[in-house]
């Protein structure tokens, strides 16, 4: 074989071998979902000094998983978040390293439990819930879904209450942590 024609098929072997390398473009990263929730609370710590739910956070376990957000452990590859542990707080922050294909499904779920919290507290204003569900929202990129209902109140009770700012940052934190 002539030295010219073996150029191309080298060029063409390389090519493939980079791709299979770099995961044919995936540029999701392989994070746990502990590592993109630690991502979301340094951004609350370095905005307010507190973590995102200051108040009373209990952590999600495997039987919260399955009863508040409708996710069976088997259908994740991992899982970190927690729930404010008082009865009048609807916060709640939990990310997700759905299965592969499955990240619509947890999605879904998420939606549903965002739905049970606006059911729940949608009409209960104490510590600011409807202000807090008016900005939550479910995120999602690559296998990853996150169910972000945080925010941090003002400390003046006259002050208006907005969490928009709080929601994007826990966002861009999610986003950010994925790069």
């Amino acid at each position: 074989m002539k030295k010219s024609a073996r150029l191309p098929l080298l060029a063409t072997v390389l090519m493939v071998s980079i791709a299979l390398l770099t995961g044919c473009g995936n540029t999701t990263p392989d994070k746990t979902a502990q590592e993109v929730y630690d991502a979301i609370q340094s951004a609350f710590m370095e905005k307010y000094g507190v973590e995102a739910i200051p108040n009373s956070p209990i952590e999600v376990d495997d039987t919260a998983l399955e009863q508040k957000f409708y996710l069976s452990p088997d259908e994740v590859e991992s899982y970190a978040g927690s729930i404010a542990g008082m009865m009048t707080n609807c916060d709640e922050l939990l990310v997700v390293q759905a299965k592969s294909g499955e990240v619509e499904n947890v999605r879904e779920a998420l939606e549903k439990a965002l739905q049970d919290q606006k059911d729940a507290f949608g009409f209960y204003a104490v510590m600011n819930n409807t202000e807090r569900l008016d900005a939550a929202k479910v995120v999602t990129q690559g296998d990853y879904a996150a169910l972000l209902i945080v925010g941090i109140s003002p400390e003046d009770p006259d002050a208006a209450v907005d969490f928009t700012a709080d929601v994007s940052l826990a966002e861009e934190a999610f986003y950010d942590a994925l790069k």
